[in-house]
Parts: structure tokens; C-alpha cells; sequence
């Protein structure tokens, strides 16, 4: 990517790599072209310039770069650094309640390997997401290198893409699932939907379906709906 003509922008690329060095974490994919071979340099306090950009950043691009520290913040399932992500949600002037949405949200997508353990969970699994990705008959590389992100052994996603094809009792499946597998399931599909940063109606109606055989929560669906949306947002800063 060539040098960005935007201070804001400047900004976000600068705090995520940054946070990325400090935590050993990489850059995500979803930032992949964005930051392309940009050389930024690792500010010297990032506390600092986390409380500048509180000061000149709008409000839906202090929640984007918030949902995205808390995503390079995750260890084992859960935000760490707790203290550092408390200040960088006061500096960004997140409420608290905003800002406990967006970790919920971001922090179910890293519980597969706690909620999904037998290999007919993991196959509803990768049923939906496929279904997701070929929502519109055209999946884009970015959904497919999600989904393959996401489930490493390609046994399951070979048995999700038979069980979609074969199998009529998915929903009855999905509806028996625990909570916490349904959360994790749609912060997923959801990360599936917005990651190529085109939202279409198909995909759309794929995902209030999914939503609906599994009789998720409406308030949970807000929740994550909000945290996703958030991490993906970053064309707020075009």
C-alpha cells in the first residue's frame, strides 16, 4: 500500500502496529492491505498517542481502533492487559458499556476451541460458515482464508460442506446448541460477512437465518453485531 494521505488513518496504522509489537501479536488479515509494506515505526509511548487520537478522531473511528486494540489484546480466549485497554477506552471516550459490548463481541470469536469439541459441533460449524461464505455463489480469497483461519483441521470444513449439502436437521442441530456456541458461531458468520468490506443482501439473509434457527438472544445479537461491525469498520478512516 502506498503512504496514506490521511492523518487519522496515519494514526489507527500507527497505534495497531504499535500494539502488535508490544504484544507479540501480528497484524490481522483484515488489516493485511491496508498496512501492505508501510514501514511505520512503534511509537515511543503508545498511551500517548492513544489519548491524542481521543482528541481528533470521530466517534465511530475511536470505536473501530477500541475493537481493534481489544482484538490485539486477546490471549488464550480472553483480553488481557487489562489496564491498558481501560485507559485506551477512557482516552477514546468510549462509555463503559460500549466498550464491554465490543470486547464481548471480539473475544467470542476466540472460544472454538472451548465451545466446539466433538466433530458434529465442529461440522455445524463449518456448515454455516460456509453457507455464509458462498452466501452471493462467489466467495471472495478474503472469506476463504477466513474460514480456513478459523478451523485449522480441514476434516471439519470437508464435513460441514457434506453435512450443508446432505443433511436437513441442521437447524434442529444449531437450535441445540449452548449459548456460548451460538455466540460463537455468529460472531464468526459475522466476521465472514463484513471481513471483504461488501455487505450484500444475500449474505444478509443468510445470517438472519442462522440467526434464527439457533434462536439466538436478541440482545446477544446486538451485542456482537456491534462488536464485529466495529473491528471491520475501518473504511471510517477513508
Amino acid at each position: 500500500m502506498s503512504e496514506s494521505t490521511s492523518p487519522n488513518l496515519d494514526t489507527f496504522m500507527t497505534i495497531i502496529k504499535g500494539i502488535s509489537e508490544q504484544n507479540k501479536n501480528p497484524i490481522p488479515s483484515h488489516l493485511g492491505n491496508l498496512f501492505g509494506d508501510n514501514n511505520l515505526q512503534k511509537p515511543d509511548d503508545l498511551e500517548e498517542v492513544i489519548k491524542a487520537a481521543g482528541q481528533s478522531l470521530e466517534d465511530n473511528q475511536c470505536a473501530c481502533l477500541f475493537a481493534n486494540i481489544v482484538n490485539l489484546c486477546i490471549k488464550d480466549g480472553r483480553v488481557t492487559e487489562r489496564s491498558f485497554v481501560s485507559s485506551s477506552r477512557d482516552n477514546l471516550r468510549l462509555e463503559r458499556a460500549d466498550a464491554r459490548d465490543l470486547e464481548e463481541a471480539i473475544e467470542a470469536r476466540y472460544q472454538t476451541g472451548r465451545v466446539f469439541r466433538d466433530d458434529d459441533e465442529w461440522a455445524v460449524f463449518c456448515a454455516r460458515l460456509i453457507a455464509m461464505a458462498e452466501a452471493d455463489n462467489d466467495p471472495t480469497s478474503s472469506e476463504k482464508a477466513y474460514l480456513k483461519q478459523a478451523v485449522e483441521n480441514q476434516n471439519h470444513i470437508e464435513a460441514g460442506r457434506k453435512l450443508l449439502e446432505d443433511d436437513d436437521a441442521i437447524g434442529a442441530k444449531l437450535a441445540r446448541f449452548s449459548s456460548r456456541q451460538k455466540k460463537c458461531l455468529a460472531a464468526h458468520a459475522l466476521s465472514i460477512m463484513l471481513i471483504d468490506g461488501d455487505w450484500k443482501g444475500s449474505e444478509q439473509n443468510v445470517m438472519d437465518n442462522l440467526l434464527e434457527l439457533m434462536h439466538l438472544a436478541k440482545r446477544d445479537a446486538e451485542i456482537l453485531m456491534k462488536g464485529i461491525h466495529s473491528l471491520y469498520n475501518v473504511s471510517v478512516f477513508a
